[in-house]
């Protein structure tokens, strides 16, 4: 039941309360104004000042439709001008779903799906995701490939379909040089050796296409449209002589194939004069179009009895060691080559001259240790020089016991022998594996070559751009 208040019982709000109510109602609705505006303000200045490319981005993304134009890897020439890599036309086939007409769909799907040699199911459920705005058909099509999409296309009035010119990489030689020049992935980035080495100088600056779409996402005209052109990458030049190359792969052919070798020859050719590299070459090699597959016919099968993980890891094994350049990533001993640094030490240092003379009897025995001379050869009395002309063992056992280990050591570190080469190709082995004198005994203070001597020097490079 409600009960009415008299009006002497109600509450008299006089003239000074009433102002400083009002003086409250506006302080606080200039606090909210100020606080609103002021986070707008905020929101204005992070969005044009702080972080404007997100925003601009965004609006690109909506009014624009950006297509890159893969510039062309720069070509690989050998010194005679032999080209040994090059770039080859080549088209993508992508697919824009949403543009295409739903009649279209099963037709388009079964056409491409036989032209591009790709799987019928998986092409219709690219094309069956109608809100979709792009998908990848096929890659690297040649040029009767791509013609036959833009026949059927133009035949069929079918939109949505897009033939973008690409390149690849190809090695007009084949099989020839594959462990020097190495090999591109499917983006044409180099993976192994020349290619990777100079990657960045070889790749080139990509082109684009901005073409403008309107409100329902479709391409507009071509007056619309702005072109950036592709910058194809510089050219490479070696120090490789393609007519020795030949030559030397030949000659490493026919050893690896007289003598049986199992664990792949090696063949280097420089420039006696300026150590340049005039051919190289490990052979068997792989053929730098198609290096996955594995060269070697036993290795191959038996990676291919293998499955699953097995074989995974015994396939990745195998093309690894067939990529390998053993002529810089594998460790040797030089033999008697290496008796031209003893040498040149002997007479540098002055405890020899040409005309010194020693004896060859057939062998000669150091601290218990019997050493022959090679093929059993018994030169008797002679002279510095001809010791050195006949490689005898004899002669430079005693050549390097007048010398001493710690002057032989003193020129293996001076002729520079204990680090990598430096050469311009990936994978060397940075460091020698030698004795110092601190840790030579009888037998190798007297044996005219460390048994552990791997590389000459030959800073000169392979390759210039």
């Amino acid at each position: 039941m409600a009960v009415k208040r008299r009006d002497s019982e109600l509450r008299h709000i006089s003239p000074e309360q009433d102002r400083h109510m009002r003086r409250r109602t506006r302080i606080f609705c200039i606090c909210m104004a100020v606080i609103c505006f002021g986070v707008l303000l905020w929101r204005l200045f992070v969005l044009q000042i702080i972080d404007p490319e997100d925003y601009a981005a965004r609006a690109a993304d909506q009014q624009l439709r950006d297509t890159v134009i893969p510039a062309a890897r720069g070509e690989i020439l050998s010194s005679d001008g032999t080209v040994l890599a090059a770039s080859e036309t080549c088209w993508t086939i992508r697919a824009s779903p949403r543009e295409l007409a739903d009649e279209l769909v099963e037709p388009a799907a079964k056409a491409l799906s036989e032209i591009l040699e790709i799987d019928y199911e998986e092409t219709l459920e690219k094309f069956s995701q109608r809100s979709s705005n792009d998908c990848l058909l096929r890659r690297r099509v040649d040029k009767e490939m791509a013609d036959a999409v833009r026949t059927w296309c133009s035949e069929n009035g079918a939109e949505g379909i897009q033939i973008r010119q690409d390149t690849k990489r190809v090695y007009p030689e084949g099989d020839f040089m594959g462990c020097l020049l190495g090999f591109t992935d499917v983006d044409n980035a180099g993976l192994w050796g020349l290619e990777l080495q100079y990657n960045e100088l070889l790749t080139g600056e990509n082109g684009r296409v901005l073409t403008a779409k309107n409100a329902w996402g479709y391409d507009m005209p071509e007056t619309y449209s702005t072109l950036i052109e592709a910058v194809p990458g510089a050219t490479l030049t070696l120090t490789i002589d393609a007519n020795i190359q030949h030559y030397l792969e030949s000659a490493v052919s026919a050893a690896v194939q007289e003598h049986n070798v199992a664990s792949r020859a090696v063949g280097i050719v420089m420039d006696v004069q300026t150590g340049a590299i005039l051919a190289m070459t490990v052979k068997p090699d792989y053929d730098p179009n198609d290096p996955r597959t594995i060269v070697n016919e036993e290795v191959r099968d038996q990676v291919n009895a293998l499955s699953g993980e097995e074989r995974s890891a015994a396939l990745q094994a195998a093309q690894q060691a067939q990529w390998r350049n053993k002529a810089i990533s594998d460790l040797y001993e030089p033999g008697s080559v290496f008796k031209l640094i003893t040498a040149a030490a002997a007479l540098d240092t002055g405890v020899c001259t040409p005309d010194s003379q020693f004896v060859c009897a057939g062998s000669i025995n150091v601290a218990g240790t019997r050493f022959r001379c090679a093929n059993g050869h018994i030169h008797g009395l002679e002279t510095f020089a001809q010791g050195l002309a006949v490689s005898c063992n004899p002669c430079f056992i005693q050549i390097g016991a007048r010398l001493g280990k710690e002057a032989f050591c003193d020129y293996f570190e001076a002729f520079d022998l204990r680090e990598g080469t430096g050469i311009d190709l990936p994978g060397e082995i940075k460091k020698s594996e030698y004795y110092t004198a601190d840790r030579m005994g009888p037998i190798q203070d007297f044996v005219p070559w460390p048994s552990g001597v791997l590389r000459k020097k030959q800073r000169p490079p392979a390759a210039v751009p």
